[in-house]
């Protein structure tokens, strides 16, 4: 069979346990090593064995594949000659090559593990010592799984590890008896192997790979009827079936011409294959692949990792443990693996490198977070929880807000999955806790500088600098091997003085890789005339600082401007544009700063246009601007973030409205920057969604610093209210909102407070705390006293009149809509002025003055445009209201249903229930209770998450519904619920509905 992947080798000690705490420790890192698949090659620690000549190899062979065991000097002289081969003092021979074998193992501290056993020897090793043993197991695990119906992907990720050891033929170029028998051996298990991950490759994988590779793999293993009957699946599987037919004659014709079995003078294919001929003629639909459980079309595979790093060196012992680690959960509780160590020691690059090992162990995905350890402000478990949630599938309006319930919500998302968590940066166990899954399927890797001693259950690793060896391996990778080859000594003079941490070593040698010009030796020689300044270098994260400082100080003044200005927003990661306006310089010019500062190890691209940095270089960068910029240039920087974060916000808001650029500023500021342009509705909910933590920080850094315009931070709030309409995000708006208003108050700012205090109320409103956001907008109100605020003004009494609908209270509700359309109107706003005509057109209906409520909704409509944009879908869903209330029900229906997959769309969940429970209430009136159950059930979900008040009032319909079907008890349930949440958001006019229903037939 073909090599089919580079070869590995496993760790392992001498066999025996230990008998002082210090030989335990001595334990816990293995020092010999040994691979037979391929030529039999030997390790003790990074150093090389030199195993001698054929025949002292050919014996140790013999001694390895016993595992342990005695093998007498009889059963090794038949191993290693033929009779006709044999010597004439065969025994002396073997007594010089056992000889030989010692001294070179005592030469590298193996003192007994080559023992004498009677009249013959025994190499005491573990059973992980060779790489056969971990293959043979593999081969009988894999098939014991098979049988015993574990997940196929599960099986493969085995059979695909065991199948890395291949290095190709085992004990290459050995030729005694034994050697080929176990050439024989193994070449046939490995066959075995491969064919049964590519039964299983072809079970869960993409069958047109698998049958390419299958077609090279019979082409040079052409009796392997196995192989061709995988074959003639992978193409029936592929829609090839022609293709697969003519693999059965080609059998048929090849065997023709080679001995094998005949009947009636034919040479056959085997009976499997036969059959399988016959099953493909009569298109037998149970060889088409069955859709396992996990895979995308039940729910999202996210793929979080960020990208692994290319010249990833060495660690191959912690590689091996934490495989072993994660792949073992501990009895029936959750794999949990914490790396410690030093800043800059490589903790993230091994953890991704591992998962990206552990691929197929985990094939429904892997999450990723950084959680910000190292930073002032360490990253919030419960925003984390948001993050993951979304992309495990979970709506933003179906994640509750509450911490417990969140953490309830992402374990039971995980619970019949396969994932890999992955929790980079940590600052302590309880912030790793909350995000911990609960299945036993799942695994967790966490990374943090400190060990993690208060993480229940977790395994401990600690992380250390890189050997010498694989060291200077790592800064050859980066400078270039023939660079690094003409100068050992200079590159073992650098790696120490980086105290042979990879990031330090990556900095260093981006730096020679930048200077084609300049030897090892040279920056060798600036390692050293700087030792006085790196007086710490061996401790802690002063190594890694002194070689940033090295690093820093060859950026070119641009280079060098560009990485302290990046460090003040403060936020993970940036986008290109944002990153142009903080520099204040064009996209091209940035673009070539950012990539100059990748290639430099300085930041790291996290997705198209979007670059972050490691925390260490954050900080540090962050700790340059502090002390080389003047405070008028951050302060300059920051502003030009700020105007540029506000005008793209406003271009977001009108593609989302389609409405002009501007159209719906609550102050008019003037930006300077054009900011970005979108073209849709959904690019703009988009980019607002990506870039919505840096506008938050660009708003809390002008809260602290009064020389940023805190006009343009306020009117920033209101865009982020106005376009992102889910309650998770509305609560931090109007946290956010709240802080403005009270920095506003402070600073004697009447028209920022105002504006911040009608951004909280609204969000209040949308989260259904109607008592508060009344006592916000009213206070709104008082504020508005000029013509600066009369657009804020008229937004807050339509915001009032929305909340004052909700408690019933229509006629008050009316004169908010009027005095607000009156406002807007005046303004020469009629955009806005349409999507109020649609609440006064609700409130016209319910105080039964319908033909004026017809009238103001179907004008509200026009004035909104024909554009898909978020107020033309809120006044379709306005006119569908009252459509309803006016007695037109099909009219309702058909303008509700075709608004669905526009809100769909637009992510506006919140109107989506309540079209959802507007489409209920009209199948209700009509008596189509079935229709009634299967909208309720399908929305309630989503309403649960979005609002009280739509919840309620599915579950009222429900109710009905279910009762009148002839389930009094389930619906008195579902109306019991509907009033306890109307109480409880002290609307008492839907409480006197409510328990009227429940007084009448069949409830009462």
């Amino acid at each position: 069979m073909p090599v089919a992947k580079p070869g590995r080798t496993t760790t392992i000690t001498a066999a025996g346990a230990p008998d002082r705490p210090e030989q335990a420790a001595r334990q816990l890192t293995p020092e010999l090593r040994f691979s037979l698949l391929g030529p039999l090659r030997g390790w003790a620690g990074t150093a090389e064995l030199d195993l001698g000549r054929p025949q002292q190899r050919e014996l140790l062979a013999v001694l390895l594949t016993a595992a342990g065991r005695p093998v007498s000097t009889d059963l090794l002289i038949d191993g290693l000659w033929d009779q006709a081969a044999r010597p004439a003092e065969p025994l002396r021979a073997v007594r010089t090559h056992v000889y030989r074998l010692r001294t070179e193992l005592r030469k590298h501290g193996a003192q007994d593990v080559l023992a004498t056993v009677g009249d013959g020897y025994a190499l005491r090793i573990e059973p992980d010592a060779l790489d056969t043993g971990r293959f043979e197991r593999a081969s009988a695990q894999a098939a014991a799984d098979r049988a015993a119906g574990r997940p196929a992907a599960a099986t493969r990720a085995l059979l695909g590890e065991a199948l890395e050891l291949w290095a190709g033929e085992p004990l290459t170029g050995m030729a005694g008896p034994h050697a080929e028998a176990v050439r024989v051996r193994l070449t046939e298990v490995h066959a075995q192997l491969l064919e049964a991950k590519l039964e299983l490759d072809l079970e869960i994988g993409d069958r047109a790979d698998v049958a390419a590779e299958l077609g090279a793999l019979v082409v040079e293993h052409p009796g392997r009827q196995r192989l061709r009957e995988l074959q003639m699946l992978a193409l029936h599987r592929a829609g090839r079936t022609g293709e697969a037919l003519a693999v059965y004659e080609d059998t048929r014709r090849y065997l023709a011409g080679h001995a094998g079995d005949l009947t009636r003078g034919r040479p056959l294919p085997d009976r499997r294959l036969t059959d399988l001929q016959a099953r493909i003629l009569r298109a037998d639909p149970e060889l088409l692949p069955q859709l396992p459980a996990g895979t995308a079309e039940n729910h999202p595979v996210p793929e979080q990792l960020p990208r692994a790093s290319h010249d990833f060196t060495g660690r191959a012992e912690l590689l091996e443990q934490l495989t072993g680690l994660l792949s073992s959960p501990s009895g029936q509780c959750v794999a949990i693996t914490a790396l410690d160590g030093i800043g800059g020691v490589g903790k993230t690059a091994l953890a991704v490198h591992t998962a990206e090992r552990l691929r197929e162990r985990f094939p429904d995905g892997r999450l990723y977070a950084d959680l910000r350890g190292a930073d002032p402000e360490s990253a919030d478990p419960a925003a984390v929880l948001v993050r993951f949630l979304q992309a495990l599938g979970a709506d933003d309006n179906a994640i509750p807000l509450d911490l417990d319930e969140r953490v309830a919500l992402y374990r039971s998302h995980l619970a019949d999955r396969r994932v890999l968590v992955l929790l980079d940066n940590a600052a302590d166990a309880a912030q790793v806790t909350a995000l911990l899954p609960g299945a036993v399927g799942c695994a967790v890797l966490v990374t943090s500088r400190a060990r993690l001693t208060g993480l229940a259950g977790a395994r401990h690793l600690t992380v250390g600098a890189l050997t010498e060896a694989e060291a200077v391996e790592l800064l050859g990778r980066v400078i270039g091997p023939e660079r690094a080859a003409a100068e050992p000594e200079q590159c073992a003079t650098v790696v120490a003085a980086c105290d042979r941490l990879p990031l330090a070593i990556r900095i260093a040698g981006a730096r020679l890789a930048a200077r084609p010009d300049w030897t090892v030796a040279e920056l060798a020689g600036r390692l050293a005339d700087e030792h006085r300044r790196l007086a710490e270098l061996a401790v802690g994260d002063t190594a890694v600082a002194a070689t940033f400082a090295l690093s820093y100080a060859g950026l070119t003044p641009a280079q060098a401007g560009a990485f302290r200005l990046l460090s003040l927003p403060n936020v993970p990661e940036i986008g290109l544009d944002s990153a142009a306006a903080l520099l204040g310089v064009g996209t091209t010019e940035a673009d070539v700063l950012l990539e100059d500062l990748t290639d430099l190890n300085l930041l790291d691209p996290r997705a198209v246009g979007r670059y972050g940095s490691h925390d260490l270089i954050r900080l540090y960068a962050s700790e340059c601007c502090t002390r080389e910029e003047a405070p008028e240039t951050r302060r300059q920087a920051l502003a030009r973030l700020l105007d540029f974060c506000l005008a793209s916000a406003r271009q977001a808001e009108a593609a989302a409205h389609s409405v002009a650029v501007g159209q719906r500023d609550l102050t008019g500021t003037p930006t300077a920057a054009p900011g970005l342009e979108f073209d849709s509705a959904e690019q703009a909910v988009g980019w607002m969604r990506t870039e919505a933590q840096l506008q938050q920080a660009m708003v809390a850094a002008a809260l602290t610093d009064h020389q940023l315009p805190l006009v343009q931070a306020a009117d920033l709030i209101d865009k982020l209210g106005s376009v992102l309409f889910t309650r998770t995000h509305s609560w931090s708006v109007a946290d956010l909102a709240s802080r403005t208003a009270a920095v506003a108050a402070t600073r004697g700012d009447r028209r920022c407070e105002a504006l911040a205090r009608y951004v909280r109320g609204n969000m209040l409103y949308h989260v259904n705390d109607f008592k508060q956001a009344e006592q916000e907008l009213t206070r709104t109100i008082a504020l508005c006293v000029d013509d600066a605020t009369r657009r804020v003004r008229a937004c807050a009494l339509l915001a009032l009149g929305y909340n004052a609908r909700v408690y019933g209270r229509f006629e008050e509700a009316r004169g908010f809509c009027e005095e607000s359309i009156a406002l807007f109107d005046s303004l020469g706003d009629h955009h806005s002025a349409g999507s109020a005509l649609g609440e006064l057109a609700f409130n016209y209906a319910k105080l039964d003055r319908f033909s004026e409520a017809r009238a103001a909704a179907e004008r509200g409509v026009r004035l909104t445009g024909s554009a898909t944009s978020i107020t033309q879908a809120t006044s379709r869903y306005s006119l569908a209201r009252v459509l309803r209330l006016c007695g037109a029900p099909a009219a309702a229906l058909s303008c509700a249903e075709e608004l669905l997959p526009v809100l769909r769309a637009l992510h506006l969940s919140a109107f989506e229930a309540a079209t959802g429970n507007l489409i209920a209430q009209i199948h209700l009136e009509a008596g189509d209770d079935r229709q009634v159950i299967e909208v309720a059930e399908a929305m309630l979900p989503l309403a649960h998450q979005t609002s009280g008040m739509l919840e309620a009032g599915l579950l009222r319909s429900l109710g009905v519904s279910l009762a009148r079907l002839g389930h009094p008890a389930r619906g008195r349930a579902c109306l019991d619920e509907a009033v306890e949440i109307y109480q409880t958001l002290g609307v008492s006019s839907e409480v006197a509905d409510t328990l009227a229903l429940l007084a009448k037939p069949p409830f009462g």
